[in-house]
């Protein structure tokens, strides 16, 4: 039969406890489903809390399934990484075993030496729960106030996962032998106290590795912001020496050509057809669409394509760049030119194509570039080549991170001597 009074005392405590994970993660509904979300957990707990203790004085390792129920309500309803979900569940596992276990050992020591006291109805029953409930509240609080999103790495994860499942399983052996030898408390709750401070020594742990590595994370990108402003800067030079040839070239040629027009009409006539021959392919390498900064961009690369020998080719769709904010046309046609370039400036033939359409709802970026041998053959991850390797290869990163926001789609692949790049937006 179900003691009421027990059954209240499971519903408070597992309660506070699925009330926490939802607070730690968020839930991945609103309204109505989150309600039902959270009553699905809390009566999977409650039942099983409840059949536990009416089986078993003490369910010892039994008590191990909470840690899978909290990981699968976390799983099927709330935020965040697999991974964080599975420690976070065991550690707070471990949390109440360790508060049901101090409770025990601090209120047998101070008001009596038969443990069975404490099972019955009785003053020290009583508190006892208040006790540890207000422990459990308390500790829920201050974890979520030292809460973190992110994991570092998950070969790092496997090893902290299995540290509130040894903390849960000492613990159990502690609890049995005080079960079995009351007198041993002091000795005990030593012990209980010596666990607990490893288990959160380990959570440290985890905090202090997942802040390096969001900070050594902050650090990459602000490095590699700085490479590429860095090269920008020296493609808009490259651009600007271009335009200003071009300009001194231009009045060149309109002062030859006024005096031409003065004396001898046809020799003027021919000058002209002379520029256009030999200078038409420099004029036309300037890009000019719809959209201002990927003009600015695709120009600044054209420029460095120059001086590389290059061969450039752009076909853009007219409003077909309306799709993408500013800042995800220099992170995507920015990258892949500089890959491209990076890749035909040491083939022989030396050219990049673009084309960008729309294709019904989806805008269609398709580059291609010249090589000598394959890239993918021996790189299919498309990692970076360079040194330092921890502060490059962020570019087909980054381009992958937009297409995936998008809900779009990206292809690396070769054909016929060059390396191609497909990318679809929605």
């Amino acid at each position: 039969m179900v003691n009421l009074f027990e059954f209240s005392v499971n519903i408070v405590e597992e309660t506070i406890v699925i009330g926490f994970l939802t607070a730690y993660f968020g839930c991945r509904y609103k309204g109505i489903k989150m309600i039902a979300a959270f009553c699905i957990g809390l009566f999977c707990a409650v039942s099983t809390v409840t059949y536990l203790n009416n089986t078993y004085i003490y369910e010892g390792f039994l008590g191990l399934i909470f840690s899978l129920i909290f990981f699968l309500y976390s799983l099927l309803f709330l935020k965040g990484d697999p991974y964080t979900k599975l420690f976070i569940s065991g550690f707070i596992n471990c949390i109440v075993y360790f508060i049901a276990l101090f409770s025990t050992l601090c209120i047998a020591e101070i008001f009596t030496h038969d443990y069975r006291v404490l099972y019955g109805m009785t003053m020290e029953r009583i508190f006892l729960i208040v006790l540890s409930k207000v422990l459990l509240i308390g500790v829920c609080i201050l974890l979520l106030k030292f809460k973190f999103h992110n994991i570092a790495k998950r070969r790092n994860m496997m090893i902290l996962i299995m540290m509130p499942v040894v903390a849960e399983m000492s613990m159990v052996g502690i609890m049995q032998v005080f079960l079995k030898y009351s007198e041993l408390k002091s000795e005990l709750l030593l012990a209980t106290v010596s666990v607990m401070l490893a288990n959160i020594l380990t959570y440290y742990v985890f905090i202090k590795i997942n802040k390096d590595a969001e900070a050594e994370k902050e650090k990459n990108s602000i490095r590699q912001k700085y490479e590429n402003d860095k090269r920008y800067a020296s493609d808009v030079e490259s651009l600007y020496k271009k335009t200003c040839s071009m300009r001194h070239d231009l009045l060149l040629h309109f002062t030859t050509i006024r005096g031409l027009l003065q004396s001898d009409v046809n020799k003027a006539e021919q000058y002209i057809s002379a520029i256009l021959q030999n200078q038409l392919d420099t004029i036309k390498n300037l890009v000019k669409t719809d959209n201002e900064t990927f003009d600015a961009i695709v120009n600044a690369k054209i420029a460095v394509c120059d001086k590389f020998g290059i061969r450039v080719q752009t076909r853009v769709k007219t409003g077909s760049l309306g799709k993408l904010k500013l800042d995800e046309i220099a992170v995507i046609f920015g990258n892949l030119f500089d890959n491209a370039i990076e890749a035909s400036k040491n083939s022989e033939e030396k050219y990049i194509e673009l084309d960008v359409q729309t294709q019904e709802q989806y805008l269609s970026i398709f580059m291609s570039n010249s090589i000598d041998e394959s890239v993918l053959a021996n790189n299919k991850g498309l990692n970076t080549t360079k040194s330092e390797k921890e502060y490059h290869g962020y570019g087909i990163k980054n381009i992958r991170r937009i297409v995936k926001s998008r809900h779009g789609m990206v292809d690396f692949f070769e054909e016929n001597g060059r390396f191609c790049v497909d990318i679809y937006i929605q």
